[in-house]
């Protein structure tokens, strides 16, 4: 990640969205701890994280939203039929739920639940295809969401990263002083 910044960020969220198991947020808040030096000061170091995390963070995660978004969108009511019984849903449950979120409230989640650290990237994407939004909010909203979702936990990479270096300095000046 040091070697390669911004391209290391990119590749790593567009391997989040694909691979379900993977936290986004270990990739996002691992940038922040190593990619952003702890000596900043807190506007430096947020013009760094906008710069090194959020920008690459956010199209990568954009771009790579597609991939979950296309599949259930063209083949998700066949996969949920096939395996409902593994599930534990069926098609009727979608479409009811769907109903629930058309409008405002469809593209108000969908941002939500991309700004909001919880929720699995790639989970939303399959959801947004299964209720079918049209591409375009899709694309705002998850661009949206993503921004915030880069920008906090970019931050909280940051300030985990000067703490964990300001507490190690201490422990490292006690140490020799204890063997002093």
């Amino acid at each position: 990640m040091r070697a390669h910044g911004q391209l290391s960020v990119f590749i790593g969220v567009m391997i989040e969205q694909v691979i379900v198991p993977i936290p986004s947020p270990m990739i996002i808040m691992g940038a922040g701890a190593i990619l952003i030096s702890p000596e900043l000061s807190i506007l430096n170091a947020f013009l760094q994280i906008l710069w090194l995390i959020v920008l690459p963070g956010t199209i990568a995660s954009t771009l790579g939203s597609y991939i979950g978004y296309t599949i259930s969108y063209y083949g998700g009511k066949a996969l949920v039929i096939r395996f409902q019984r593994f599930l534990d849903v069926d098609w009727n449950q979608i479409e009811r739920l769907e109903k629930r979120f058309q409008g405002k409230k469809e593209a108000w989640s969908l941002f939500l639940s991309r700004a909001i650290p919880a929720f699995p990237l790639s989970l939303v994407s399959i959801v947004a295809g299964l209720f079918r939004i049209p591409i375009r909010p899709f694309t705002l909203y998850t661009f949206l969401g993503s921004i915030f979702r880069c920008l906090f936990l970019g931050f909280v990479g940051w300030w985990a990263g000067a703490t964990y270096e300001k507490v190690a300095g201490h422990l490292d000046s006690l140490e020799t002083i204890i063997s002093i």
